[in-house]
Parts: structure tokens; sequence; C-alpha cells
């Protein structure tokens, strides 16, 4: 049996990096800059961190005791993640253990973190992990064009009956002209923008020259919302201080706090959304 080594590790995240950045959080993955790594560390920490995760972020962010994790990543120096960034942009081609576990939690590569990764079967993860993650993106695509090969096949067949092929032959032609259609009539809508309170799924080129356009990012457009709070709301998760349900930050004329329901960066200034703390309860929101 062939053990794995450092090449297959990198290899392998690699792979799943292609296709996560095209995923739910292609948002952050599609231009990885090193703010962007940061705030999805900051976002999947309660999401998707158990025990090795946590392993893996505290040996990269190097936790303490004096505040919370969430409070600590989100103070941590971008510029810190700049080599993960230039690894994932393809400018360097090699990067520490570390950060390549880092990578691997944000992409969600298994087996994870290196050490579990070196006791796996190479054949393993280059069948079940490498391959495997590209052939089941392509699944329902591949599905469609074995369809219209059978379709295509049975009108060679001297069985089939020309009543068969002129009535399933409009219909092939029909879809192709409809799918022109909805192409041409119901462009994609491949961004967002912000609108007052929450974002909105636009098409790219009818709105870059008069609005701040990001790439469309699904759970935070179904999601991410500005929030109204007063003393009556809940701003952490059974009452503990560590689990916060809504983050702020300042207006973009900074005259006066905003508040949302989600980490992340605020829409109109980028900068990163602070977790809710008693201290600003109190002196902005309760007096």
């Amino acid at each position: 049996m062939n053990k794995n080594t450092s090449d297959d590790y990198k290899k392998g995240i690699k792979v799943k990096y292609e296709v996560a950045k095209t995923g739910e959080f292609s948002g952050f993955l599609l231009n990885p800059s090193p703010a962007e790594l940061k705030n999805l560390c900051l976002l999947l920490w309660d999401k998707r961190s158990n025990r090795l995760d946590h392993e893996i972020l505290d040996r990269f962010f190097e936790f303490d005791d004096k505040s919370t994790k969430q409070k600590q990543i989100e103070n941590f120096e971008a510029d810190k993640l700049r080599p993960i960034s230039n690894f994932l942009k393809g400018k360097t081609e090699t990067t520490r253990i570390v950060n390549l576990d880092v990578i691997a939690f944000l992409v969600d590569f298994n087996p994870r973190p290196y050490r579990k990764f070196m006791s796996g079967n190479k054949e393993e993860l280059t069948e079940d992990v490498a391959i495997n993650e590209i052939v089941k993106k392509e699944e329902r695509i591949v599905k469609e064009d074995i369809k219209k090969e059978l379709v295509f096949k049975e009108f060679n067949k001297k069985s089939v009956s020309k009543k068969i092929a002129f009535a399933v032959i409009p219909l092939l032609v029909f879809s192709s002209v409809s799918y022109g259609v909805k192409n041409i009539f119901f462009p994609n809508k491949n961004c967002m923008v912000w609108v007052e309170n929450h974002y909105e799924a636009v098409e790219y080129d009818k709105v870059k020259n008069t609005s701040k356009v990001i790439h469309l990012n699904q759970d935070v457009l179904d999601n991410f919302k500005k929030i109204t709070v007063c003393d009556t709301t809940t701003f952490f998760k059974n009452g503990d201080t560590d689990n916060p349900l809504v983050w702020y930050g300042k207006s973009q004329d900074k005259k006066q706090y905003e508040y949302f329901n989600q980490p992340g960066l605020h829409p109109e200034t980028e900068k990163t959304l602070k977790p809710i703390s008693k201290y600003i309860i109190n002196k902005y929101i309760f007096k």
C-alpha cells in the first residue's frame, strides 16, 4: 500500500478548491484575498469546525485565553493570510503545512489535517477525492448528454418508426430554441448588489457602471440582512456572549452603527463587521 505524501495532500486540496470556488462560498473563494479568507474563517468557525478543525485554526491563529476565538480571528492581521491567498491564486507553488491545513478547512477537503491525511491510502485519495469531486460536479450534465445520445441512437435503429422520429425531432428543436430564447430574454443573474437592507441578484452588464457589484453568493443572498435592533432583540444564543447573533459596523457616513444578522463585510464600507458585545448594547442600543 502506497502511503500519501505532502504532494498528494497539496494536489488533493487544489482539486477540491477548484470545485469549492464555484460552490456555496464562491464569493469568498473566487478572488481569495487575505481579507476574504479571514472572513470565511470567521463565518465557518461555528458552521464547520470540530475538534480537529479547532486544532487547525488554533495552530494558525495562535489563540489565547484573553478573548473569544471569534474576536481573535476578527482582530487577526489579514496580511498574514497572504501566503494562503498567493497559493490559491497560483502565485506560489508551495506553502507551509499549517497553511495547507487552513485551506483544507476552508474548502472542506478530507481527510484533514495533514497528520490524519498521512495515515490514509494514496489510491483512495486520487480516486475518491480528486476524480470523484469533478465527476459529481459534472454528473447532471453528463446524464443529459447520455439521454440525448440514446435518443439519436434509437433514431438509427431500423425498428424505430418514422412517426416517432418526426415526433421527437421537433421536440428537440423546440427545446434548443427555447433554451436560446431563455438566455436572450431571461439571462442568468450572476452577481448581486446591495439594496437598502439586503442583496439582490442582478445581471453584471446591466449594473457594472452604476452600482457596487459583487459575485453572486447564494448563502449571502438568501440570508444576509441589515436588521433593526432594540431592547427586546436577542443578541446572544442562549445568553452566551461567545455566541453572538448580531454583528455591527459604522455606516458609510460614519455617523451611526448599523446592525446585521450574520458576520462578513459591511456591504457599503467593505469593513469587517464586529460581533455585538454588551458594551455596545448598553452604550448605543439601550440608551
